[in-house]
């Protein structure tokens, strides 16, 4: 499976007189396998699921147009995604609630069958960045055979993002996730291999997605370490979806004498500039990367050895870096999930791919 996360956000992507926004228009239905439109929300009083934005999803038909895609592509699964870092970060709290007793997971499983029958979405995926603990496991996992049991007789697919990176590991994952109620009610899961590194490291520039371990390293930021710890878990192979950034994520280096400072881990001053599009520091689409490279001459330094992908560094300012995947890095990662026998891939996120084709 290809599933492409779309975030409804990027409607607001104005820049350059709306080159680079990106909505369901530009969708491709026959790239993906699943089509995850992002995000839907948790409300914090009635435990429901409830629209994020009623211009985008509502007026502008993003709702409407992503589920129509199938008409181009019968295959194609359309679901809904709640949740994301800001509803999560924001609300804990509410998450922590909704899971608190019975009375609120029937509540938002109602809801949320409602929804679907509603908007003709064929499924929910649950971006729950409010990490469950050992405390609340069992109430996590009866939260995924409420949503299980209801979705069944109407053919609904339930999917979810699960942590990759050991810093998420601190209270002990095989402690705080169910995984044989993972198994038994999840169609597949998301891993978020791509944020080992980034803006909470402002002094260290390195890749944020690497596939393998370096030889040096001690750590275990990589996602061939991710896999195996879910797999060791007892979590399916066939469950787990493989990220696979379309971004970049760049600092500003602390020096820019020679190309051997720019061999990451790199000493950095702070996270990068504000990308020329996409407005936000510290972080490139993969378009405004390849075309920097083109048309503006930045040199890429390419991973001889795809452990864990290239960098690129602006001519006219050597202290820009950015690390990022490219195709052949991208092929690597799709060798891997077939070595591994995992399910497939999870593209974050798709306005940030060559829509344009600029590459």
């Amino acid at each position: 499976r290809i599933v492409c996360s779309f975030p409804n956000w990027a409607f607001y992507r104005t820049k350059s007189g709306g080159a680079v926004q990106y909505t369901v228009d530009n969708i491709d239905p026959t790239m993906c396998t699943h089509v995850l439109y992002s995000f839907a929300l948790l409300d914090k009083s009635t435990f429901k699921i409830v629209i994020k934005d009623h211009l985008v999803d509502i007026d502008n038909q993003g709702y409407r147009k992503s589920v129509a895609l199938k008409t181009q592509n019968p295959q194609l699964k359309v679901m809904i995604s709640l949740g994301g870092w800001t509803d999560a970060n924001d609300g804990s709290k509410k998450y922590a609630a909704l899971i608190a007793n019975d009375s609120n997971i029937d509540t938002f499983v109602s809801s949320v069958v409602n929804f679907l029958q509603l908007h003709h979405f064929d499924g929910l995926d649950l971006d729950y960045d409010y990490i469950p603990n050992a405390v609340v496991k069992t109430s996590f996992a009866r939260l995924l055979v409420a949503l299980s049991t209801a979705f069944s007789p109407k053919g609904y697919l339930l999917s979810l993002a699960l942590p990759a990176a050991p810093s998420d590991y601190s209270s002990s994952i095989g402690g705080d996730y169910d995984v044989s109620s993972l198994n038994e009610n999840v169609n597949f899961t998301n891993l978020r291999t791509f944020f080992f590194h980034g803006s909470w490291e402002p002094t260290v520039a390195d890749h944020h997605s690497p596939l393998l371990k370096r030889p040096w390293e001690t750590n275990n930021l990589n996602a061939n370490f991710a896999v195996t710890y879910w797999t060791d878990l007892g979590l399916l192979a066939s469950k787990i979806n493989l990220g696979i950034p379309l971004f970049g994520l760049s600092w500003t280096l602390s020096q820019s004498l020679s190309s051997d400072s720019f061999i990451p881990p790199a000493t950095a001053e702070k996270v990068g500039p504000v990308g020329d599009l996409t407005s936000e520091a510290g972080r490139m689409a993969f378009f405004e990367i390849c075309s920097s490279v083109r048309k503006k001459g930045w040199e890429v330094f390419p991973d001889p050895f795809q452990r864990i992908g290239p960098y690129a560094v602006s001519p006219t300012d050597p202290k820009t870096w950015v690390g990022y995947d490219d195709p052949a890095m991208a092929t690597v990662k799709s060798q891997f999930i077939l070595s591994k026998g995992l399910g497939g891939a999870f593209l974050w996120d798709i306005s940030n791919d060559d829509f344009k084709g600029i590459c």
